[in-house]
């Protein structure tokens, strides 16, 4: 196909993004790369000067002035499913729409989740390290089976589907809440109405639901409290839907026996001399969807949400942030 005169203009939020995808956008577009974490205004600036038509979202804050910043932009794409560090008020009140690789990630994460659950069950990260430093812990050591545990599930979408299959074959007990729940609830899964009924029945508590001002902190000191002594919490969705404080003090007072986080409040997070001597914990730097399949796919989908928008064509709704806006 012939390149078009006068290409789109992309801005992403990353030093790269996959192969795959830069081939699906390159007949169109013309790339601009800023560096991954960069600040709000120095992605506002390179949005500025690319005077960019889409923006693809893998890292770093998309403020009103980013947002603002070039009067072409039409699209705004996430790599990824999480919208809590774009401003989606700002980009609905100047009709651009935010959409997300809806499809994209779900696998990876639930596994990254159940790898954390059994890095704790089996203390690999403890006993890898001791054999490595010579030691041979055969006759002390003990571990825990899943088998029997409660799960409990905070969020029932995609991800948290995905984790009750893979819990299913450890014979795992699965609860959830989901005060948002759509669809029919599997065979073997207990749905209840309430966070506390959860909290006080399982074994383990793994998170699976968006940041949003409701879920901000919505495991905080009393929620922790609420949670079996031996009970442990597993975040792989968003930090601060943890009172990072609240889950440090828990852990050292024994009030839950241990933690897998997979992302923090900060990131990287600034108290990591507190978390870490906090208790039992495995702590990932926010890697649950960072599989080499999971990165085509959110690249790829992302890719094409900017297409589809600068083409002029109407995305799917179950892609769009903020569907109102073409409603």
């Amino acid at each position: 196909m012939k390149q078009r005169q006068d290409p789109y203009r992309v801005v992403v939020t990353s030093d790269r993004i996959s192969p795959e995808a830069v081939e699906l956008l390159s007949e169109k577009c013309r790339i601009d790369y800023i560096g991954s974490y960069s600040k709000p205004a120095d992605i506002a600036r390179t949005v500025s000067e690319s005077r960019a038509d889409g923006l693809i979202v893998r890292t770093g804050k998309i403020t009103r002035e980013v947002i603002q910043a070039s009067p072409r932009l039409r699209v705004i794409a996430k790599h990824g499913i999480g919208v809590d560090n774009i401003d989606v008020t700002a980009a609905t009140e100047l009709k651009i729409p935010v959409l997300i690789s809806a499809s994209a990630n779900y696998r990876s994460v639930a596994e990254h989740t159940m790898a954390l659950m059994l890095s704790l069950a089996k203390d690999i990260p403890t006993l890898d390290a001791r054999v490595r430093q010579g030691h041979w812990d055969k006759t002390s050591y003990c571990g825990v089976e899943l088998f029997r545990k409660g799960l409990g599930l905070v969020g029932f979408g995609r991800i948290g589907r995905r984790l009750a299959e893979l819990a299913a074959p450890f014979g795992m007990n699965v609860m959830v809440f989901d005060p948002f729940l759509t669809g029919e609830i599997p065979p073997g899964v207990t749905h209840v109405q309430e966070i506390g009924a959860l909290l006080q029945a399982v074994d383990i508590v793994s998170l699976h639901l968006p940041l949003t001002a409701q879920t901000r902190h919505l495991i905080g000191a009393a929620e922790l409290g609420m949670m079996k002594k031996t009970a442990w919490l597993i975040n792989t969705a968003r930090g601060e839907i943890v009172d990072q404080k609240a889950l440090i003090d828990a852990l050292k007072e024994g009030i839950i026996a241990a933690a897998g986080l997979d992302t923090f409040a900060q990131e990287p997070p600034e108290d990591l001399d507190l978390l870490c001597s906090a208790g039992k914990l495995v702590l990932t730097p926010h890697v649950g969807a960072a599989t080499a399949e999971s990165i085509v796919r959110m690249a790829v989908e992302a890719a094409r949400n900017i297409l589809t928008v600068l083409d002029g064509e109407k995305p799917e709704r179950g892609v769009m942030v903020n569907p109102e806006i073409v409603d």
